[in-house]
């Protein structure tokens, strides 16, 4: 590991930096496995070995008054928390992640959720879990270890977008922003991260508002994922269960970098790849996946995943991609 000396104030200590340029090409996976090890918790980076050529990496930890936030660059691949892991872990802890690149599809508990940039997810190192980049080339991803003695809260089982919560996401998003800024730029963040240690407690409560009093961008996210699976659902569906009209559904998702028909295939493809993968439904023809996630014809949905995951729905079920 090299550690490289930094302009930074004299409040903050430098980061630790594992660079991947500072070894042979041959051992760039392995030293950035390393890398993370030391500056998270123990993991499991995976990528086979027909695409480690070229793999290139920095992983940069800065200490924070109790954990780390990592800050990481990398080719996609895939990351495996195992029982293993979990066991030669010190302490338990939440993983807060703000993703800048990529998409990153994490798994836990039986549950997925995909984080886009600028969402922040929550899981817990406690468990089980799968995080998966494949959908895009590359991955940035700020990701803060919180130790759970300092958000003695529960959440339910698997991960969770924090940035969805009606009240606190925005603030969770700016805070998680801010203090990944700040500590790339030196400063002494203890004060960002005790206010991000408490907008995450703040936002423990797991029953989502999804009243008229709510935000109309997460009301829209939520119809979303409640209907994406009906058959000829549409934008105008959704516009009328919400009272609103179909331009502001479309100008609100715009806010976000998003569209409607986007959105509603993102939640049936995800439920989609879940299915796939239930050892309990490997019998059920790819067919009947997509009927049951809201296409009416199998070949516009192997399209559409294909995609998406990069492979057809069935190599996806064999465990491919």
């Amino acid at each position: 590991m090299t550690q490289r000396a930094s302009a930074l104030t004299e409040t903050a200590m430098p980061p630790r930096i594992w660079d991947t340029s500072d070894v042979p090409a041959p051992e760039a996976f392995e030293y950035y496995r390393e890398g993370i090890c030391a500056a998270f918790t123990p993991l499991s980076p995976e990528l086979s070995h027909g695409a480690r050529a070229g793999f290139r990496s920095v992983v940069r930890s800065h200490a924070m008054p109790a954990g780390a936030l990592n800050h990481v660059s990398a080719r996609a691949h895939q990351v495996i928390r195992t029982r293993a892991d979990i066991a030669a872990s010190p302490e338990p802890c939440w993983y807060v992640n703000l993703q800048f690149d990529g998409i990153c599809g994490i798994e836990q508990a039986g549950k997925r959720l995909d984080l886009h940039p600028g969402e922040v997810g929550l899981f817990d190192s406690d468990r089980i879990f799968t995080l998966d980049h494949s959908r895009r080339a590359g991955l940035r991803v700020a990701s803060l270890l919180l130790p759970k003695r300092l958000v003695p809260v529960d959440f339910a089982p698997g991960p969770h977008r924090l940035s969805d919560h009606p009240v606190y996401g925005r603030l969770l998003s700016e805070a998680a922003l801010a203090l990944t800024e700040g500590a790339e730029r030196g400063v002494s963040v203890d004060g960002l991260h005790a206010v991000l240690l408490t907008l995450v407690g703040l936002a423990a409560d797991d029953e989502t508002d999804l009243s008229p009093s709510a935000g109309p961008l997460l009301r829209i996210r939520a119809s979303i994922r409640r209907n994406a699976t009906r058959a000829g659902w549409g934008l105008s569906d959704c516009a009328a269960e919400l009272g609103l009209s179909i331009r502001q559904v479309q100008r609100l998702l715009a806010r976000d970098d998003d569209g409607f028909a986007a959105a509603v295939t993102r939640e049936r493809l995800t439920m989609a790849a879940q299915m796939l993968r239930d050892p309990a439904q490997s019998s059920v023809p790819v067919g009947e996946v997509a009927l049951a996630v809201g296409y009416t014809d199998a070949a516009p949905f192997s399209r559409a995943f294909r995609a998406a995951y990069g492979v057809a729905p069935g190599a996806w079920r064999r465990g491919e991609g």
